[in-house]
């Protein structure tokens, strides 16, 4: 008889665990309901900006976080200041009878093939297609900007060394220079569908592009143009 009534005894006190435990499930929100709404609420984010693929991990809140079941469907936001990529945070709130709101650690990489130094290069190089090749990068790592096509590159100046597998950068490169301060130019004057060209010379240094002063030797008058090519500068009347 006795062991009968200790067996129905662990019985019962196995039901009424299992009891508590099932109405605890049923009053608080469940972890993996808000890690979904997170994550669904980032892919569909960055889906609309265009980026593909996307690796989205999203991290783990403390165990020993109790949440109201929220009655209504739980929203989520990007809350100010988070980072698009990278380590960031989802903020995920419930607007039911019981409110709460919190943050959810999450990260998000998006892997590009960018441009790295293919083996060491040395500062004023002109770079080359030998010079450079594409490697897979995570690009939320690469704060400072990155290239992805080879042709953007190609003909740019090293402002410093690179060691093999740099990732280059806007920062690293300029446009080489194609005319030298005191160099004799050719002054390319532009009005409606009139071209006229005169000598000049050159009073700055200046790359394809820049912006620099020249001066029409015949008439000594100061000008200001955009260096087009070598030895070219394109004013405007």
């Amino acid at each position: 008889m006795i062991i009968k009534f200790q067996s129905k005894m662990i019985i019962s006190c196995i039901c009424a665990c299992m009891f508590m435990a099932d109405a605890g499930a049923a009053t608080h929100q469940s972890h993996q309901s808000i890690y979904w709404v997170a994550k669904s609420f980032v892919s569909k984010h960055l889906s609309s900006q265009g980026i593909k693929k996307p690796e989205i991990k999203v991290g783990k809140l403390d165990s020993r976080l109790k949440l109201n079941k929220c009655n209504k469907n739980l929203q989520a936001f990007l809350p100010k200041g988070s980072r698009e990529i990278g380590n960031t945070t989802v903020g995920v709130k419930c607007t039911g009878t019981k409110p709460w709101s919190l943050h959810v650690p999450v990260t998000i990489s998006i892997y590009k093939k960018v441009l790295v130094a293919a083996q060491a290069v040395q500062k004023n190089t002109i770079l080359s297609k030998a010079d450079i090749k594409l490697v897979k990068k995570d690009t939320a790592d690469l704060a400072y900007g990155y290239y992805e096509d080879l042709k953007s590159v190609t003909g740019l100046k090293l402002k410093r060394r690179l060691l093999a597998g740099t990732v280059l950068t806007p920062a690293m490169l300029k446009k080489p220079q194609v005319i030298t301060r005191g160099q004799k130019v050719t002054i390319m004057a532009l009005s409606g569908r009139m071209e006229v060209r005169m000598m000049g010379k050159a009073l700055d240094n200046g790359a394809v592009g820049e912006r620099i002063q020249v001066m029409n030797l015949k008439s000594r008058k100061k000008l200001e143009g955009v260096v087009t090519s070598a030895g070219e500068v394109e004013v405007g009347i």
